[in-house]
């Protein structure tokens, strides 16, 4: 194909995907909570106001991007006190060696290592010597308009991009992701012999001689997204939802799982459905759920097994999902009924509490959605005229503060809390999902300083940076940047998001650093603690994994679709295409 036709063509390729360019993560994948009879055998797969610029001393903050090339962040910095001096412990997490985090025309001198245990940065010690130099302000390169790049780099036609592509990036294109295969791996905390059984794999029966047991633990690896499941006891009713390899409660009788519930989210849900069916300890099979329904008996048992299957939405499944999934006196979970949505128990009864159709949640009170503001749980809710909760309520509300930032280190979530009067800070008006690292301190701060572009270890860089407090090296600022400069970023730490992979520093995208930089005033009180519960919401997830020679994060405010564009087509020329 002659080159110039491949590169107009690539220019409109790129405006075609990059709607796939938004939020992705991949689940923090860590080892399943300790069980009082005993541990899962099997470990996971590494899986404000801006202040005046002013001249100072370039010292650093810490932060690395994983085993495989350490990283840290920085540039031009707005700040109003003197800086903390950077201390890095060059740790950073194991990691999918599937998944490598150096671009091939990385020039850090990081050496690349598929080593999946831990490694260390090259050069660990802070550097302190650094000359006083003024750092201007760095906005995106100029890169021109369509209007006057060069013709030859204009789109193709529509009927062009139908005879070549069909509309799809072709096969091995470096701005296309990968298809991926997830991998689970589950066990079962056996009744009688109160201790985890082997891990089994995929579509295996969880099955050790058919005998009950009363705790889950699934691993979700080899791909970006989260599995969550949560188990069904008559005497106890639905335990909390648990994510990636957390047990599901015990309880205190320890009463034999009967039901289970299980879905995908993040990027592994928009590309596969989750099947799930179980056998009961009489022998009986029942029918598959999919997608969160309920799978197993209420008041008919316990379970004696259970078996996943997962097929990709764009292929034909083998299976069919039906009401046969669960054996009860009545269909179990959301339902219309006479045109309202409804939630009636298993057993026919009205139902309160919360509900879920796929990752979208509802509360009901006696068996109807609430709608409007809600005191649950502790927290001031709003739901829509449908039902649904609402997990960004500054469209509701606005975003004026003053805030409470409260980070859940364990399950790399962030919630910004509003005040609901003298009733204190019970409003969560989002949620933002991020990476934290070991030496993350646990602990309430203040915010002191913040900075535009921040240099950072390794002399690499991170935009929107604000310091946890006083006197700390560690900064909650956006993912890796090569340079002060939008389309340096590296692909690896947008798509590894949630993952404890820092080496202390608390990692956003690009879009959740700004907020914070943006309407978070110095002097914002923040908490670091750790929890198996994410918070009032679900934690987030980014929608979908970037390529890994794409060169900006897909939410940064400040980059046009122009320059996109050209940078698509920059990306691709590079590569031959």
């Amino acid at each position: 194909m002659n080159r110039y036709f491949k590169l107009r063509r690539t220019l409109f390729l790129a405006g075609l995907i990059m709607a796939n360019f938004t939020f992705s993560s991949l689940a923090a994948v860590g080892e399943a909570p300790q069980a009082t009879v005993g541990a899962a055998p099997h470990a996971p797969a590494a899986n404000g106001e801006a202040s005046q610029i002013i001249v100072a001393g370039s010292s650093r903050d810490t932060d690395t991007v994983g085993p495989q090339a350490a990283s840290s962040e920085g540039g031009s910095r707005t700040i109003t006190a003197g800086q903390g001096q950077a201390v890095d412990d060059g740790q950073s997490q194991p990691e999918n060696p599937a998944m490598q985090t150096l671009r091939p025309d990385d020039v850090s001198g990081a050496p690349v290592s598929t080593d999946p245990g831990n490694s260390s940065p090259e050069n660990t010690a802070p550097d302190t010597a650094a000359p006083e130099t003024s750092a201007p302000e760095t906005t995106a390169p100029d890169t021109g308009s369509l209007e006057t790049a060069d013709p030859l780099l204009m789109p193709v036609t529509e009927e062009e991009v139908k005879e070549n592509t069909e509309g799809n990036l072709p096969e091995g294109h470096p701005l296309s992701v990968p298809k991926r295969a997830p991998r689970l791996q589950t066990t079962i905390l056996l009744c009688d012999a109160m201790q985890w059984s082997q891990p089994f794999v995929n579509d295996q029966w969880c099955d050790v001689d058919g005998r009950p047991f009363y705790s889950i633990s699934i691993f979700l690896e080899d791909i970006i997204g989260n599995i969550h499941y949560r188990a069904y006891t008559s005497a106890h009713g639905w335990t909390r939802w648990v994510i990636n390899g957390q047990q599901t409660p015990i309880p205190a009788d320890m009463a034999p799982i009967e039901a289970i519930q299980l879905r995908f989210s993040g990027p592994v849900s928009n590309d596969y459905d989750l099947y799930y069916t179980t056998r009961l300890t009489d022998g009986q099979e029942t029918g598959w759920a999919r997608n969160g329904l309920s799978a197993g008996t209420m008041g008919g048992g316990a379970l004696a097994a259970f078996r996943m299957a997962f097929f990709r939405k764009d292929d034909i499944s083998s299976i069919t999902a039906d009401d046969s999934a669960l054996v009860s006196a009545h269909a179990d979970g959301i339902q219309y009924i006479d045109g309202s949505l409804r939630y009636i128990h298993g057993d026919g009864s009205n139902y309160t509490g919360w509900g879920w159709v796929g990752n979208q949640r509802y509360y009901f009170v006696d068996s109807y959605p609430v709608t409007g503001w809600q005191y649950i749980d502790g927290y001031k809710y709003y739901f829509d005229e449908e039902g649904r909760l609402l997990t960004d309520l500054e469209p509701i509300i606005g975003a004026n503060g003053p805030f409470l930032i409260r980070i859940n280190k364990e399950m790399n979530c962030m919630t910004v809390y509003v005040k609901d009067g003298d009733n204190g800070y019970i409003i969560p008006l989002k949620s933002f999902l991020t990476s934290c690292g070991d030496d993350t301190p646990l602990g309430t701060f203040k915010t002191p300083e913040k900075y535009r572009w921040r240099l950072m270890i390794h002399d690499l860089y991170t935009q929107y940076a604000t310091r946890l407090g006083s006197g700390l090296s560690i900064l909650m600022h956006s993912i890796i940047y090569d340079a002060p400069d939008p389309f340096s970023v590296w692909a690896s730490t947008y798509n590894h998001m949630g993952v404890a992979r820092s080496a202390g520093c608390i990692r956003l995208t690009t879009e959740d650093s700004k907020w914070i930089y943006d309407h978070c005033p110095l002097g914002t009180t923040v908490e670091v603690y750790n929890s198996q519960i994410p918070g009032p919401y679900d934690r987030p997830t980014i929608a979908s994994e970037i390529p890994f020679e794409q060169t900006w994060d897909p939410t940064d405010p400040n980059i046009t679709p122009e320059q996109i564009a050209q940078e698509s087509a920059r990306i691709a020329a590079k590569y031959g295409y």
